[in-house]
């Protein structure tokens, strides 16, 4: 059976090395399952496993992709489960953006029927590490206030989101804030400030001293400015840093403040908890799914035989949403 899959050989601007390309797949063994993709999700990590600046890389060639859904077409020889039909979250390795990919049965996931087909597909990766941000490091209650740069990614919807069903006020922190305010609120966000424009002294004063977690996605001067903003005892978590300048050392906030910085990431935490912990992750999100607390806006969906095209729509600046990959 041949299978359209995105393909990469070397590492480098995704729009340059990526390719749609035919490949060759068996049927599935004992114990396995042919799984065909419905729905899979462009992710910054994505991105940086393509261009070699991930923390953890694939050999090459590769399949890309990280995070999707598919349909149960054909079972192995003495395979019951899942049944024929079941809609599955497609396992992270060897790679996600192929048309037909043999799972091993024990590895996939049957997920719950009735959920929006692109809520599912973006349910694995940027949800779960807003939900652990929130729930590992500060406890935070209703009328408490958290603080996040790059709030219009897709983790920063969704922080926003969790924050306000637990009645947790945000800032959120934004390039060209008016063009992005009304959407923002829309999903419930507290007040939206600009970048550019970013004053700690009002912000410590709007919120009285008391932003306990912040969530740090940008780094640079960003960050610096938010740990300035930050109460006392509280902690910025980073996720990620879209640019590459240095921080200077917050010493007089360390010490004065006892502010503590500390780190995620969804990858890592997987891998040092069990199945059943993270099956608690994903139940909690599939709850919140379920019951509205969780949406997020799709820029657009491109076939696979696009790839190349989607991949350079990911990558700008303009999109509003993620970018998803269908058959």
């Amino acid at each position: 059976m041949k299978s359209i899959a995105a393909i990469y050989k070397e590492y480098g601007k995704p729009s340059e090395v990526l390719r749609a390309e035919s490949i060759e797949i068996g049927s599935p063994a004992k114990g396995q399952a042919l799984v065909k993709l419905t729905r899979a999700v462009i992710n910054p990590s994505d991105l940086g496993m393509i261009g070699g600046s991930y923390g953890s890389l694939r050999a090459l060639p590769a399949i890309a992709g990280k995070e999707g859904i598919g349909e149960v077409i054909e079972l192995g020889p003495d395979t019951e489960s899942p049944k024929v039909g079941s809609i599955v979250r497609i396992p992270p390795e060897p790679g996600v953006w192929t048309q037909f990919q043999i799972c091993e049965a024990s590895e996939l996931r049957v997920l719950p029927a009735g959920l929006p087909p692109d809520m599912l597909a973006m349910s694995f990766i940027n949800p779960p590490t807003a939900l652990c941000v929130l729930d590992l490091f500060e406890k935070l209650e209703p009328g408490d206030w958290a603080i996040q740069n790059g709030a219009n990614s897709a983790v920063g919807y969704f922080f926003i989101q969790m924050c306000a069903a637990r009645g947790i006020k945000t800032v959120n922190m934004v390039r060209n804030a008016e063009a992005k305010r009304a959407e923002l609120e829309k999903f419930g966000a507290g007040a939206v400030v600009d970048e550019t424009e970013f004053d700690p002294k009002k912000i410590k004063e709007m919120t009285g001293g008391n932003l306990k977690l912040g969530l740090n996605q940008i780094g640079g001067e960003s960050v610096s400015n938010m740990i300035k903003a930050m109460g006392n005892s509280a902690t910025v978590v980073t996720i990620g840093g879209m640019v590459s300048d240095p921080i200077r050392f917050p010493t007089r906030f360390l010490i004065f403040n006892d502010l503590r910085l500390r780190g995620f990431w969804w990858d890592k935490y997987q891998k040092l908890h069990s199945p059943e912990d993270i099956d608690k992750i994903f139940s909690k999100i599939f709850s919140m799914v379920s019951d509205g607390t969780l949406r997020a806006p799709v820029d657009s969906v491109w076939k696979m035989e696009d790839v190349e095209k989607a991949v350079a729509r990911a990558c700008e600046n303009s999109r509003n949403g993620k970018v998803l990959l269908e058959f």
